[in-house]
């Protein structure tokens, strides 16, 4: 796969169906707070992120400290030089599978990007020579099969199974610190199977769908961080 034929499809998938998912979206609402977690027990003064697309994560890598440098790549140009247009730091055009990260850096984030990837083993290895002290990963667990129409809308090409992810990370030279399963029942499998019959909650968010959005966001305090589809990973070099 070449980074320019993927690119343009990536464009779109953020102009049409990615929308205000990142804003207003109850699972990235809580993917959010769980990074935080994670984030404020790590120490780092570097950051780079993988698949940073617009830059929805920079202020959340930012928080609570000052960081001597940033950087980010992404496959799709648009959401780069939006990326560009608001945050300072060292963004760049590039295919994870491809190309390895440029530099060293404390911390190396990838947040929702190992589901879209055909090679996600090569793109681990291509992440590892640049983690100084850690590797955060958030991707989507659960059955490929019983999602698929919603998933192939994302653009995605897999859901891990529990334990895959973490050894496909293992076996590009880390050593897993913490796992956190999170999401059921009501994200995974209740909202879940919902979208897949639909495409409730892509594009722009009308007032109807803040409002639903909103009600989940609450809902979703119940759910599980032991047990779910949404996957949150800590890792160090080995």
């Amino acid at each position: 796969m070449e980074p320019n034929e993927a690119s343009h499809d990536y464009d779109q998938i953020w102009a049409e169906v990615y929308g205000d998912m990142q804003a207003h979206g109850p699972v990235h609402r809580h993917l959010h707070r769980l990074l935080r977690q994670e984030l404020q027990r790590l120490p780092y003064r570097s950051a780079f992120e993988v698949g940073c697309g617009p830059g929805h994560n920079h202020d959340l890598i930012a928080e609570g400290r000052t960081l001597g440098s940033f950087g980010g790549m992404d496959i799709s140009q648009d959401a780069l030089d939006r990326a560009r247009a608001t945050y300072s730091g060292d963004f760049s055009l590039g295919d994870i599978q491809l190309a390895a990260v440029p530099g060293t850096w404390d911390l190396v984030f990838c947040s929702l990007v190992l589901e879209h990837l055909v090679d996600d083993e090569a793109a681990l290895r291509n992440m590892r020579p640049a983690v100084g002290q850690h590797l955060v990963l958030t991707t989507i667990a659960g059955d490929f099969e019983r999602y698929r129409a919603w998933d192939e809308r994302m653009g995605h090409v897999r859901n891990y199974k529990r334990g895959e992810l973490e050894a496909k990370v293992e076996a590009a030279g880390f050593r897993v610190l913490t796992t956190r399963y999170w999401g059921w029942p009501f994200y995974s499998p209740i909202v879940r199977l919902v979208q897949n019959r639909s495409a409730v909650g892509t594009g722009s968010y009308g007032r109807g769908t803040r409002l639903v959005a909103r009600v989940l966001d609450l809902l979703y305090h119940l759910n599980s961080s032991s047990r779910g589809d949404l996957l949150v990973l800590v890792a160090e070099p080995a």
